[in-house]
């Protein structure tokens, strides 16, 4: 990659007003504010940490910008040409432990000529649009998010998902008195909905027998994508709205016949294999994750009123068994009047008597 790396150094250099020299001058600006910015000491010389800022920052912006302009690729590019190479890029930029500082890649984007400017959106909808396209998982921006508080991408791709209100409760996940599948709130009558487009990731609810949850597109980097963002919410002991949220589908994904189900009601769109390889990841991907609290409790609690209730249990027994088609209701009806009329007939034997 260093190769690679330097190459785009070589052509984000001409898209500034500056040379190398000035390029070094001013990472050694940032130099100070970037270390504060790891948790362990980096073992890297004042040089040898600036020319890291310089050649890494260059690297991603140039990345960016190749993704948002296919013009500024040009004909021979080494990642972008080839599929296999730009999805690895990919999915070492998303590792947590390959993070830059945002300010300094926000600060080498600034670095650009003006007239570069003048046609790019902000850089965290550039950063957006590029996961987004290789991505489909990424979510479309619900809230407005400020570039002064993002760490890095890792946490720029977790406040895509977050809801408009962060409002995250106490408490504890003891309330959840028994895990409900995917099947057992099926046979309890819930219907199973996929949320608007536009929906926030995380705006799970639940409403008249209805739990709508909004699309989740799966394919080959979604895991390392989801496993990164609880990764970073342990470790800076965030609100963790990410793994409840994936503490929340993993209650009913726990077979690949919940994973089907999913995937036929499309709340699922799955490109990632069949359905036991879906339901594996959601069992799988909070193991060894601690977590208090409980974000859906509300949604969850109000799911499983539902579900206990036997009259609701007993009307989608009904509705399976005896109302499925046209035929199966209209013998029901015809067993009913059949019923009826008998009654009637022994009523009338009664009083002839």
């Amino acid at each position: 990659m260093e190769d690679h790396k330097l190459r785009y150094l070589q052509s984000f250099i001409p898209r500034t007003a500056l040379s190398l020299e000035d390029l070094v001058r001013v990472a050694r600006t940032w130099e100070e504010r970037a270390r504060f910015c790891y948790t362990e000491d980096v073992r890297l010389s004042s040089d040898e940490y600036v020319k890291m800022l310089i050649v890494d920052a260059s690297f991603l912006v140039e990345l960016l910008l190749r993704s948002q302009f296919d013009v500024y690729r040009g004909m021979l590019d080494r990642i972008y040409g080839k599929q296999k190479m730009i999805v690895d890029v990919n999915h070492d930029v998303m590792l947590l432990e390959n993070q830059l500082p945002y300010f300094v890649v926000e600060g080498m984007f600034g670095l650009l000529h003006v007239d570069y400017h003048r046609e790019l959106p902000p850089l965290t909808r550039i950063i957006h649009n590029h996961f987004k396209k290789f991505w489909m998982s990424i979510p479309s921006f619900s809230r407005s998010i400020s570039d002064s508080k993002i760490c890095h991408f890792v946490d720029l791709l977790r406040s895509i998902h977050l809801p408009l209100v962060l409002s995250f409760p106490g408490g504890s996940m003891r309330m959840m008195d028994s895990v409900l599948s995917a099947k057992e709130i099926q046979n309890a009558g819930v219907k199973l909905q996929p949320a608007d487009n536009n929906t926030c990731a995380l705006d799970i609810s639940f409403a008249n027998g209805v739990l709508t949850i909004p699309k989740i597109k799966i394919n080959d980097i979604t895991e390392s994508l989801y496993r990164n963002i609880i990764l970073f919410e342990q470790c800076h002991r965030l609100d963790a709205y990410f793994i409840h949220y994936m503490r929340f589908l993993s209650c009913f994904i726990r077979s690949p016949m919940d994973a089907e189900l999913f995937i036929d009601h499309g709340i699922i769109v799955n490109r990632f294999g069949n359905a036991e390889d879906v339901s594996r990841l959601f069992n799988s991907i909070l193991k060894e994750t601690s977590y208090s609290g409980f974000y859906y409790k509300t949604v969850y609690g109000n799911l499983q009123a539902h579900c206990n209730a036997p009259w609701n249990k007993w009307k989608a027994t009904l509705r399976r068994d005896y109302f499925h088609n046209p035929w199966s209701a209209a013998s029901v009806v015809a067993a009913c009047v059949l019923l009826l009329l008998t009654f009637v007939q022994a009523i009338c034997s009664i009083l002839a008597l």
